[in-house]
């Protein structure tokens, strides 16, 4: 059983994940409670992973799916209810969130510890700006009424 981080970088991801947080309390404060779902079902994922981030384990399978399902689903709300500009926003977001993976892991490749925490970490930056970028424009379109 192989650690994915030593426990030092783990904790700091582990703390980074504390952003969702803001992002869901934003989204009840939208009135878009159904959104909220998302971020703070990643904020439980997370935490639950990163306390002790076994590589090939149930709780890693399932941040990863929980993480997939949630911005597919924000991705299919800001497509259909929200401005072009909010849209193009919160998609290049996710961009940068996803190219931080991915240097994340082309880091940890090198046997970069800390710049790949710190990629990491932005992951959770740019992905909780996504979603307030959403919420902004969730809220702006009136979407609060959709699931009445």
């Amino acid at each position: 059983m192989s650690l994915t981080l030593p426990l030092p970088n783990a904790y700091f991801i582990w703390y980074c994940a504390w952003l969702s947080v803001p992002s869901a309390i934003y989204a009840l404060t939208c009135y878009t409670p159904h959104i909220a779902i998302v971020p703070g079902s990643v904020w439980a994922t997370s935490l639950n992973y990163w306390r002790y981030p076994v590589r090939d384990s149930w709780r890693r399978t399932l941040d990863i799916a929980v993480v997939f399902a949630g911005v597919s689903y924000q991705t299919y709300y800001a497509f259909r209810y929200t401005s072009q500009a909010h849209f193009t926003a919160y998609s290049i977001l996710n961009a940068v969130s996803a190219a931080s993976y991915m240097t994340s892991n082309a880091l940890m490749n090198r046997g970069r510890i800390w710049p790949a925490t710190y990629a990491h970490a932005s992951i959770h930056f740019f992905a909780n700006v996504a979603n307030v970028v959403l919420y902004s424009g969730l809220f702006t379109n009136n979407i609060k009424y959709i699931n009445k």
